[in-house]
């Protein structure tokens, strides 16, 4: 799983908040099919990093509602986002996985085409032979102009622009 679905569940003023919101009401807590999401640590530090400034894009596409965020209500929605992460692994709907030389190596290999955090993403995602989801769908066609790379990648699901809420 990509930073940017669980940066979103979290944060209501995401762009892609009621469409991920919708994945997890769906998918992951209604239904009685296990469903086992996987993070690696560079997703939980690009979250801890991403989530100090929750609303910069909102604001871009919102600006007259700047005054609607003090440091109080900023603060808060940073916490909502790290603590449901944390919540998430805690009640192990979310599972950390790391990687290994291996994977390394394939990060190397493909930080040119994927990007330096992208390529951990997907790197360790082929080495657990997991699928991959996110919100990005850049990166998924990155991810399938290599897929050759990474061939335990068993999908990649991503959303388009016409599911942002702004």
């Amino acid at each position: 799983m990509d930073t940017g679905i669980l940066l979103a569940y979290f944060n209501e003023y995401d762009a892609y908040y009621s469409a991920v919101k919708e994945l997890f009401d769906h998918y992951i807590y209604g239904t009685n099919t296990s469903i086992f999401l996987y993070v690696n640590p560079t997703i939980v530090n690009e979250i801890t990093h991403l989530a100090h400034d929750p609303v910069k894009r909102y604001l871009a596409a919102h600006p007259a509602d700047q005054t609607k965020f003090d440091m109080t209500t900023l603060n808060t929605l940073q916490d909502k986002i790290t603590n449901g992460v944390k919540g998430l692994i805690e009640d192990e709907i979310l599972y950390v996985l790391d990687g290994n030389e291996e994977s390394v190596i394939k990060q190397i290999e493909l930080s040119k085409a994927l990007g330096s955090a992208d390529a951990v993403n997907a790197s360790i995602a082929d080495l657990f032979g997991t699928s991959f989801l996110t919100v990005d769908k850049k990166l998924a066609y990155k991810m399938k102009s290599v897929e050759i790379e990474l061939p335990n990648i068993r999908n990649v699901y991503y959303t388009t622009s016409q599911f942002r809420d702004y």
